[in-house]
Order: C-alpha cells, then structure tokens, then sequence
C-alpha cells in the first residue's frame, strides 16, 4: 500500500520544485540534520533504479527510529553518508577520516557504528581511511592501541551495480535485526555466487516507503 501510494502521489501531484521535507532527531549524529527528498529521489527507488547516499540517509532514519523502539539505540551508531564523498579528498584520504572521527566524538558511545560507502573497489583505500579516523579519535581520548580490520565476506552480495545501494541497505538491516549482533560469527565464510534476490529488497523498500510516507503532507 505505502508503496503504491507513494509512487503515484509523486507522479500526479509532486513538481519538480516540491520536497518532502525529513528532519533527524539530534542525537542520531551528535548534530541537527535534516533533509529535502526530490521528485527525482523518490522515483528513483520507487523504479528500483540505481541510488545514493540521499535514500540511504533515509533508511538509515527509518533505522534508528526503529531501534529507539526496540531500546536498542544505545548499541548501534551511524555516521552520515551525504559527508563522505565518493573519492578521497586529498592524497590521503585525511578529510574523511577526521569525518569519521568527529562523527564518533559526536556519539560518544560504544556501540557499532555503521558507515556506508561505496569504496569504487578500493577496499584498500578505505580500510586505510576508517583506521585513520579510529586512531584520530582513540588520539583525542589518549587510547594508543591500534584499531583492528578484519573485512567480513559472509554477507550475501548484489547481482548488479544497479543495487549496490539496496545491498547496503539489506545489510544494515540485517545488522540491527540481529538479537545477538557477534558479527564475526554472523558473518563468517565467503558465501560465493548467492545474491540477495528481488523479495529481500522488497522488504527494506517497503519499509523505506512507509517511512516516507509517514511525512507526506507533514
């Protein structure tokens, strides 16, 4: 129902001018933000057509109010993907960990922090980015030990580029729905040649269009 309405209610009644205007609660980030979502935005994910960092901010709102419900936001953070650009700011990336770091500073909890990123295959560059920015951060408390990395292979993958960020997206809920979040164990192994399919993506975009929804006319 969410869905269909809200696909027909930007295609008969959204100009290109209008929004629909998402204001996040503060301490979701550490800092006020809020967002405008375009005609463009929503039809876009109404069509499954390939998205950005615009629609997983949104979900990732739908997200935190739903582990508020549960008493769970105490054990996951989120660091906003709209200030982490697809490339490197500089030859070493530096800009973006000092976002990483200011963004843990600002949560000031130990919990999992989910960072969403397209990495543009280059894994190495971004490993080198979040430990960067953990070191940055671990410097500002006076911790010296080091962060460990250790990627995680056990997570079933996107069949195309098309649904990278729908991938991102299932993975994270994927995280959050987890009673007991031990994510070596959940994720252990290489899962090779399984894919999320069209009825898992379903689900998170069902749920991204009631939130939606829920502001529409707001």
């Amino acid at each position: 129902m969410s869905c269909k309405y809200i696909y027909s209610h930007v295609v008969r009644l959204l100009n290109e001018s209008d929004t629909i205007y998402i204001e996040f609660e503060d301490a979701m980030f550490g800092h006020p933000k809020s967002i405008r979502l375009l005609r463009e935005d929503i039809l876009r994910f109404m069509e499954m057509r390939e998205i950005g960092a615009r629609q997983i901010l949104v979900y990732m709102c739908h997200l935190y109010k739903y582990l508020k419900e549960k008493d769970k936001a105490d054990y996951f953070s989120f660091v906003d993907p709209g200030n982490i650009p697809t490339c490197p700011i500089g030859t070493d990336g530096r800009d973006l960990s000092q976002h990483i770091a200011d963004q843990l500073e600002a949560l000031c909890r130990d919990s999992i922090c989910l960072i969403p990123y397209n990495t543009g295959n280059r894994d190495d560059t971004w490993k080198t980015i979040v430990t960067n920015g953990v070191k940055m951060y671990n410097a500002s408390k006076g911790i010296s030990k080091g962060p460990g990395f250790k990627i995680l292979t056990g997570n079933l993958k996107q069949s195309s580029s098309v649904e990278c960020g729908y991938c991102v997206m299932r993975y994270m809920k994927e995280i959050v729905d987890c009673d007991d979040p031990q994510l070596e164990k959940m994720f252990a192994g290489c899962i090779k040649n399984q894919f999320y399919n069209q009825s898992q993506y379903d689900e998170i975009r069902s749920e991204w269009s009631e939130f939606v929804y829920s502001y529409v006319g707001a």
